[in-house]
């Protein structure tokens, strides 16, 4: 039968020896709560004399709860280096954005900021840190100060500093400077043409309904409607460690149903019965040499594609911005083009909005048409 703990109650505290033979100590304090040793001890007398030192800093005046100082003592000794590693390990992100994480604080944040004491970086360090990156790199710049701003940030909610000491204004936003210029519907058909037969849906549906490159290489027939009409976007692929890994799309927002236009039915029906396996599982694009497409084999095709129109400054992911662009120059709004491409907010949707020329006359075109077919039915809107 176990023992059960021994209890000594004295005047000032009480000790309570535990089953392992340790002796652990406690008392109530000035503000009427119960505070215990940050330890156990391994005799009886060593805890009789936390207690006493306990009941003189009580008597002297100079009392406080028994963890703050030992905490205080820590929180002085931690370094940026220290908080940030335990940051990154317990930050609920993905693969991919961790490595992104990781590569920016080994790079460019912990060989200056890594070894000072995390409570002692001051706003002025910060901006030295900030100048010490230069300019020729201002995205990269903008995600290394984005980084920093976090550790700090949590440093702040973890009650480890009152105030965080990044407050450059600015310096986590950058500037597209990349302008791209949209191609045209029969420029894509063309690039289309010029893929390998197994190939050439993939452009078309990642241009007309605005998928990301992982959303694309994930598709199977399970995730076509009966009638060709939906897509549904639930998962994505990243190559990482050397071995694919399959999950939720890029955000919450990013899992959706897309609406596919109507000329593109014809081209997924044959699509399905001459490349597609008859399993609801089956990829729709399947690397030739079997489960997902790897990107250098994709990339490879597509910049042969993309040379038939001249046009080597494309990129895969400008597929996606053309089926941003086609969205909004058909009048849709924001909100709708957030929707169908899956964004968390709206300045992505707006930038399309405001590259889709001639948007302006599209929708002065389409109020006359509306005022042309007079209607009593009345449109609901929400504010």
């Amino acid at each position: 039968m176990a023992r059960k703990p021994a209890r000594t109650r004295r005047a000032f505290g009480q000790l309570r020896q535990l089953p392992s033979g340790r002796w652990q100590a406690g008392y109530t304090g000035p503000d009427l709560a119960v505070h215990r040793a940050p330890s156990t001890f391994d005799a009886k007398d060593y805890a009789e004399g936390w207690l006493a030192a306990e009941r003189k800093r009580i008597e002297l005046g100079t009392w406080t709860p028994p963890g703050e100082a030992a905490q205080a003592q820590t929180v002085r000794r931690l370094t940026f280096r220290d908080y940030a590693e335990s940051w990154l390990e317990h930050r609920p992100i993905r693969p991919r954005t961790k490595e992104n994480y990781r590569y920016l604080l080994d790079s460019l944040i912990l060989p200056v900021l890594g070894d000072r004491v995390l409570t002692t970086i001051t706003t002025a360090e910060v901006r030295a840190w900030h100048h010490g990156l230069g300019t020729e790199y201002p995205t990269r710049n903008a995600r290394a100060y984005g980084v920093l701003t976090a550790v700090f940030n949590s440093a702040v909610d973890d009650e480890l500093l009152d105030r965080s000491p990044a407050r450059i204004k600015g310096a986590g936003q950058v500037k597209h400077r990349r302008e791209i210029d949209v191609l045209s519907p029969a420029e894509l058909a063309t690039i289309a043409a010029a893929m390998p037969p197994a190939l050439r849906l993939s452009v078309l549906l990642a241009a007309w309904c605005g998928l990301r490159r992982g959303e694309t290489f994930e598709l199977r027939r399970k995730d076509l409607s009966a009638d060709l009409g939906v897509l549904s976007i639930t998962r994505g692929v990243t190559y990482r460690d050397q071995r694919f890994i399959v999950g939720p799309p890029k955000t919450k927002e990013s899992i959706r149903k897309v609406t596919i236009p109507p000329h593109l039915h014809g081209d997924i029906e044959r699509h399905l019965d001459e490349h597609v396996g008859p399993d609801r599982d089956a990829l729709l694009f399947p690397d030739p040499e079997g489960g997902h497409m790897r990107e250098w084999t994709y990339r490879k095709r597509f910049d042969a594609a993309k040379a038939t129109i001249g046009r080597d400054d494309l990129h895969v992911h400008d597929l996606r911005h053309f089926g941003g662009v086609m969205a909004a120059h058909t009048g849709a709004t924001t909100k709708e083009v957030m929707d169908r491409l899956g964004h968390v907010t709206s300045s992505a949707a707006m930038r399309y909005q405001h590259t889709a020329s001639g948007r302006a006359e599209l929708v002065a075109d389409k109020l006359s048409a509306l005022a042309a077919q007079p209607t009593d039915r009345r449109l609901r809107a929400v504010t």
